[in-house]
């Protein structure tokens, strides 16, 4: 019997898990409901400008690998023809840049890709997504911490062997320890000052690159550009797929889209401006190193350096040396900030313990994720080889771009909750996916000229099918140029890149899955919320703008103001009579409705007359003036009072008018009873608060 018993309860447990996956695994959170901080207690701080995210993106993709690739690609693959290899990988990346750019702009909350999954095809998309972010920022994060160790010794010329310390059977790299922790605690000082430091190190790395190209190029011979291609177009396609992974890095800006002033206009500029300078510094280093030797001498261990020996310019070693370690620094501090912020997003929406997305009240910063990020990569460093999982890093970045770029895509011709079918469009997607990868191993296996060439053509055929829906959303801020195109090209070269890894790397992505969705289904899915869950919070007062939500929570409905009168959702504007009465714990003091929405502006009701301030758990209503007080409920800056971590509330002052003058509303408890000004129906009604 007790055998018995536990298959029977084992069942059960089956069939509970099955059924809790179903509800929650597809639960697609909406615009307002990813933007919501609530958790986070405090907002990180806008401090970023289109400079800062350009320099940003150029310290994040341009590391240490640069040096070392373009030689391996020149050498084995491409010849000279390494250049063609940098434009096509670059082409690549500029595709799915501009899908991250288009999600980033209308989407502008830490996290990045992980937010974009989860908004288009569900939690449990979102949650493989957030694993494989994982690989990218903290991996990379840990193999980026060991450059810094050996080009540390490169630069001061000694073995590196001086600098780790054998301890049996690890060997600790307390360098590479150190350059975590050091990055760490900038970031978490303050975003201002981490981007002024990543700016002043990234212009050296720039100046390091220029200068190491003018020393080269008048030694650059045009024999050696000849032959230009001598592994042919399959060898310029070999040598794309190897280098493309120096342009990793430009999502990360996505990542940090929560601390820019201006997100739809600085995120495109930073993501795509970024990438352009990259290629064009990329270009201009392939031609200086295959045209200062042969490329079938090529040193590929060290082929700058060796290059510069060649024709005479041994001390330029050390140039090199310092530029790829200005870039190992910075591309080190972008992926701990971007993991960071993935830490944050998993937090808010219960995928994670909630105090990671706790934001310091003064700093602006997620000082509790990146000291997670910080012992994790830090820990990785110190004990772990990591070359064994860099191809493990690369098809998680893989298949994170091939799925943001799915989602701009899909969202185009299907809205969640429009009662629309749903199987034209994931057709069309998987069709899209399933030629993609049949081009990619009749490509990579050597398969006639033609195979690969059919499936090219039924992945045109597929993409122009889309013709045939209708599009249901247009994004307002930024859009993807040339849809269903640019988005379904993007698939088709980062499934390309993925097929180009070798089984190895799939073994391992494979159990990296498994494990992930092991943590989903015993701990994740547990703690987020499904279908039901976020239809009651929704109701509740879950979702909507920052100030609904803030006054649901105190038993405020939104639905009417404080004295009854319903709320308009118009661009007319209202007056109404002021409401006196003393501060309680949840005091008020409006004239008229609460708000109004006007276009897409949110705004205050206005007052008729005379009244005082109040305050709702510490957050400053204004005091009216005479008659016709306004109240401006300002969403991301102050309009004059005292900031929730999630909206500005603040009165403006009242208009000339004839009622009775009121006293301004104190903060917290320390708020008396109010004055009491007399209405008048024909006081000048206030206008409306603003963004």
């Amino acid at each position: 019997m007790a055998p018995t018993g536990r298959i029977e309860r084992a069942k059960s447990k089956l069939k509970s898990t099955y059924a809790k996956f179903r509800s929650k695994a597809f639960v697609v959170r909406s615009m307002e409901e990813q933007k919501d901080k609530t958790a986070s207690g405090f907002e990180m701080h806008k401090v970023l400008g289109p400079f800062s995210l350009v320099m940003l993106g150029i310290g994040c993709i341009i590391g240490a690998g640069v040096f070392v690739l373009t030689g391996v690609a020149a050498r084995k693959y491409a010849g000279p023809g390494v250049v063609v290899s940098y434009a096509l990988s670059a082409v690549t990346a500029m595709l799915t840049a501009f899908c991250y750019a288009e999600y980033a702009a209308e989407l502008p909350v830490a996290g990045g890709a992980f937010n974009y999954v989860s908004m288009t095809f569900g939690e449990y998309a979102a949650w493989v997504t957030a694993c494989d972010l994982v690989l990218e920022y903290t991996l990379s994060a840990a193999a980026v911490a060991k450059g810094f160790t050996a080009y540390t010794a490169a630069l001061i010329g000694i073995d590196v062997s001086y600098l780790r310390l054998q301890a049996s059977v690890f060997t600790l790299d307390l360098p590479a320890l150190a350059s975590v922790i050091g990055m760490s605690f900038i970031l978490m000082r303050s975003t201002a000052d981490s981007s002024l430091f990543n700016n002043l190190v990234t212009g050296l790395n720039v100046a390091l690159i220029i200068f190491v190209l003018a020393a080269g190029f008048p030694h650059v011979e045009a024999e050696n550009y000849h032959p230009f291609a001598p592994f042919g177009a399959r060898g310029i396609f070999t040598g794309a797929s190897v280098v493309f992974f120096s342009f990793i890095g430009f999502d990360t800006v996505a990542t940090a889209a929560e601390e820019v002033k201006n997100p739809g206009r600085d995120l495109p500029i930073g993501i795509v401006g970024s990438l352009a300078i990259c290629t064009c510094l990329y270009v201009l280093m392939c031609l200086a190193i295959t045209g200062m030797q042969s490329y079938t001498v090529i040193d590929l261990n060290a082929p700058f350096a060796v290059a510069f020996d060649h024709v005479g310019l041994g001390w330029a070693q050390r140039i090199v040396a310092a530029g790829a370690l200005t870039g190992i620094v910075t591309s080190l501090l972008g992926s701990l900030l971007g993991q960071a912020r993935i830490y944050v997003t998993l937090g808010r929406q219960s995928l994670a313990p909630a105090w990671l997305a706790k934001v310091h009240p003064t700093r602006g910063t997620p000082v509790n994720a990146t000291y997670v990020t910080m012992f994790t990569a830090g820990f990785l460093a110190l004990f772990i080889e990591i070359e064994l999982l860099a191809e493990l890093v690369s098809i998680g970045t893989l298949v994170v771009f091939c799925s943001v770029c799915a989602g701009v895509l899909f969202r185009r011709y299907y809205v969640h909750g429009s009662g629309e079918p749903l199987r034209p469009v994931l057709g069309r997607l998987g069709g899209v996916v399933a030629a993609a990868v049949c081009f990619s191993v009749s490509f990579t296996e050597a398969a006639p000229a033609w195979v690969p060439a059919i499936f090219l053509v039924v992945w045109f055929a597929i993409t122009l099918s889309f013709y045939r829906l209708p599009v249901k959303y247009v994004p307002q801020v930024f859009r993807c140029p040339l849809s269903p195109w640019l988005p379904s090209a993007g698939m088709l070269a980062t499934l390309h890149l993925i097929g180009s890894l070798g089984w190895p790397a799939y073994v391992r992505w494979i159990v990296w899955f498994v494990l992930g969705t092991t943590v989903y289904l015993t701990y994740g899915m547990h703690r987020s919320q499904g279908e039901a869950e976020l239809a009651r919070t929704r109701s509740d007062g879950g979702s909507g703008t920052p100030l609904e939500q803030h006054l649901m929570r105190h038993g405020i409905p939104p639905s009417s103001s404080p004295n009854g009168s319903p709320v308009a959702d118009d661009d007319s504007v209202h007056s109404g009579t002021a409401l006196n009465r003393p501060s309680t714990d949840v005091a008020h003091t409006f004239g008229g409705p609460p708000h109004h929405r006007a276009g897409s502006h949110t705004a205050a009701g206005v007052g008729a007359g005379g009244g005082g301030g109040g305050d709702i758990d510490g957050l400053e209503f204004g005091g009216s003036g005479g008659g016709g007080a306004h109240y401006g409920f300002v969403y991301g800056r102050p309009y004059g009072a005292a900031p929730l971590p999630e909206v500005e509330l603040g009165g403006v002052g009242g208009q000339p008018g004839a009622g009775g003058a009121g006293r301004a509303g104190g903060v917290g408890d320390s708020v008396g009873l109010l004055g009491a000004g007399t209405a008048r129906s024909d006081a000048a009604p206030g206008r409306a608060g603003h963004r």
